[in-house]
C-alpha cells in the first residue's frame, strides 16, 4: 500500500510539474474557444458563432488589451512589446465586431488569448474584408467559423512564434467554405482568391 501511495504521488507531481511544461490549453469563454500554445505563446486554433453581425457604437472603456483572462486561467501569452516596430498586429482570431453584443463580450475579445502576430497589411485588408462578409452573412443565416493558425517555420519575436499562415472556415446554415491565408501581405484583396474548396 506504501507503495502504491508513493507511486500515486508521484505521478500527481509528475503531472503537475509537467504542466508547467506549457502545453496546448482549450479555453471556453462567453462567445468563442482558443486553443493556446504556451509553447508558440500564440492561439493555435479558435472557433466562434457569429453572435451580433450588427456594428454596435459601444464606448471606448469596452476596448484595450487586459492579461486580466490569460491571468485567470493561469495561461502565459504574447505582450504589447511583441507587436510594436514591426510588421504585426495584433490580429484578432475571433473579432470584436462579430461579438460586441455587450461591454463585456467586446471586452473578451481584446486579450492575447485572441491574438497572433498577423501581417498588418493582412490583417487590414481581406481578412477583414472576411470578416465583414461573415456578419453580412449572419443578418440572415447562422455563421460559424472555425480557424486554424499554422506554424511551417521557427520564425519568432523574443519566443513568440509568428504564423505561416491561417486557415478560416465559415459554416453557414451547415454549407463550409475554407480560405487560407498566408501571412504575408496579400498578393490580392479579393477574398475569392484564397478560397480553398
Amino acid at each position: 500500500m506504501r507503495l502504491f501511495i508513493t507511486a500515486l504521488a508521484y505521478l500527481l507531481c509528475f503531472s503537475v510539474f509537467g504542466q508547467e511544461n506549457k502545453q496546448d490549453t482549450l479555453i471556453h469563454l462567453n462567445n468563442y474557444s482558443v486553443v493556446y500554445s504556451q509553447n508558440h505563446l500564440q492561439p493555435i486554433e479558435v472557433w466562434y458563432k457569429v453572435s451580433c453581425p450588427d456594428a454596435k457604437s459601444l464606448p471606448d472603456s469596452c476596448r484595450g488589451f487586459t492579461q486580466t483572462l490569460s491571468k485567470r486561467h493561469n495561461i502565459i501569452t504574447s505582450k504589447s512589446k511583441h507587436y510594436k516596430d514591426n510588421i504585426y498586429d495584433r490580429g484578432h482570431m475571433a473579432p470584436s465586431a462579430s461579438l460586441d453584443c455587450n461591454c463585456d463580450d467586446k471586452k473578451e475579445t481584446f486579450t492575447y488569448l485572441n491574438c497572433a502576430l498577423q501581417n498588418d497589411s493582412l490583417n487590414q485588408k481581406v481578412w477583414k474584408y472576411l470578416e465583414e462578409k461573415e456578419r453580412d452573412l449572419a443578418k440572415d443565416n447562422n455563421v460559424f467559423v472555425y480557424i486554424k493558425v499554422e506554424f511551417e517555420n521557427s520564425d519568432n519575436i523574443d519566443g513568440v512564434r509568428i504564423p505561416s499562415g491561417f486557415y478560416k472556415t465559415l459554416i453557414v446554415d451547415g454549407e463550409s467554405s475554407s480560405y487560407y491565408f498566408g501571412n504575408t501581405t496579400p498578393e490580392s484583396n479579393d477574398i475569392k482568391y484564397y478560397k480553398i474548396d
